[in-house]
């Protein structure tokens, strides 16, 4: 079977053309993991977990295939908004780079001349990366993609079966994969599934490495923390600045509460430090009165745009409201266009499962602390964040997506209970 493997991808590569021959080949990788997944076991785990990763994968890649395609009819792109910019920046890059200017400063004030979004980012040199190897050929950051949004769903299922058992975990797995928004993310060319799955392998590592300490797991967390800081570094900054001093900090509450104590003030310190550094001449309610001005400014789902929150009256205001909306938004009356209700449906389920969530939320604090307080700090601080600088309904809808999968985790959790509860009634 491996020598057919091996003649079937020589022939992909010698005839077909390189645009093709990468997507072909992320397409056979994807099957290839499946297969290693299922080979070996004969648990139920080893049928469910290939299953589901491979219908995801081939589900997904099979709409982007129908997306992209109905987008070059249309338009003659494949792909639109950020996603094309991303693409159109990439290829530039990569263009400017083999005409032997290699200096990244240059490269990227030539880019922002000339990006249709009018700047430069990581990702736009992701894309490049991309297309140094594979010409242009935005199917294949697409199939990156869907492949790395299906092995989130691994990463999610283990982390839920290490926090409580295999039933949660098979309901945080199948609503990691199938999620709608996070579907559609994931057969775009957005950074979206890059950075969940980034997050979900650290968090995953995390969890390990405190398990039982191998030197594979730090490698594996450093790796993904550079990867990490380079794709988004905000994440980076709040993960590492906060999330995880914070669980640190909730571990040795129970042990040491001086100690807990202590540690949480010199945190506070040390990040009032790093803070006043990068703001410079700026306080941090103006900073985030800047960052939601300027992300409000763009698209017309804004929220509370003119409100100046440094005014420490309009700050008691803005903080539940600025909660409500990172929680529960787009709502449903506030729905403006064609593809905003097609939302609809996601967010009424999304509301039946909260409450869920909050259960499985409760559990974990009760019982599960250490397996899971990881958890709950990330959603927590995530959504404090995405509540405070998103100033705009639709992107903050989209990096919500950077905490559902955790959510699902949660959700699974209270699901399982629910069930359990039912059964002893």
């Amino acid at each position: 079977m491996i020598f057919f493997l091996g003649l079937l991808i020589a022939l992909i590569v010698v005839l077909l053309p390189i645009p093709f021959t990468s997507c072909v080949l992320i397409a056979l990788l994807g099957m290839f993991i499946g297969l290693f997944i299922y080979v070996g076991k004969k648990t139920k785990e080893a049928v469910f977990l290939p299953e589901v990763f491979l219908l995801s994968f081939i589900l997904k890649i099979t709409v982007s295939l129908l997306v992209y395609n109905f987008i070059f009819s249309y338009r003659g792109t494949g792909l639109m908004g950020d996603g094309w910019s991303y693409s159109e920046n990439g290829y530039s890059i990569v263009q400017i780079w083999l005409s032997g200017i290699k200096n990244i400063g240059v490269i990227e004030a030539c880019i922002r001349r000339i990006s249709p979004s009018g700047t430069v980012g990581s990702y736009d040199f992701w894309n490049a990366a991309v297309y140094f190897f594979t010409s242009k050929s935005p199917v294949s950051l697409i199939f990156i993609n869907c492949l790395v949004s299906s092995l989130t769903v691994i990463f999610i299922y283990y982390i839920t079966k290490q926090l409580y058992n295999e039933k949660a975990a098979k309901i945080a797995a199948v609503l990691t994969a199938f999620w709608p928004s996070l579907f559609i993310w994931s057969i775009q060319n957005l950074k979206e599934p890059l950075s969940i799955f980034l997050l979900v392998v650290l968090i995953w590592a995390i969890l390990q490495l405190k398990l039982k300490f191998k030197f594979y797991l730090l490698f594996l967390i450093i790796l993904v923390s550079i990867a990490l800081r380079e794709l988004r570094l905000v994440s980076f900054f709040v993960f590492f600045g906060a999330i995880f001093p914070i669980y640190l900090i909730l571990l040795l509450w129970r042990k040491n509460r001086i100690l807990s104590i202590f540690l949480f003030l010199l945190t506070g310190a040390v990040m009032a430090v790093i803070i006043d550094n990068y703001l410079k001449d700026r306080t941090i309610l103006e900073y985030i009165n800047y960052a939601r001005t300027v992300r409000a400014s763009r698209g017309n789902t804004s929220f509370l745009p003119n409100l100046d929150i440094t005014n420490p009256v309009n700050f008691i205001f803005f903080v539940p409201v600025a909660l409500a909306v990172a929680w529960l938004s787009p709502f449903p009356w506030q729905m403006g266009s064609t593809s905003q209700i097609t939302v609809i449906p996601e967010m009424l389920l999304y509301y039946a499962l909260l409450p869920v969530m909050f259960l499985g939320w409760s559990f974990v604090m009760k019982y599960k602390i250490r397996e899971g307080g990881l958890i709950i700090v990330y959603i927590a601080i995530m959504m404090l964040v995405l509540a405070f600088v998103e100033g705009n309904i639709g992107t903050l809808f989209r990096h919500r997506a950077m905490v559902l999968p955790f959510m699902f985790i949660l959700i699974g959790v209270g699901i399982d209970r629910i069930k359990n509860k039912e059964k002893t009634a």
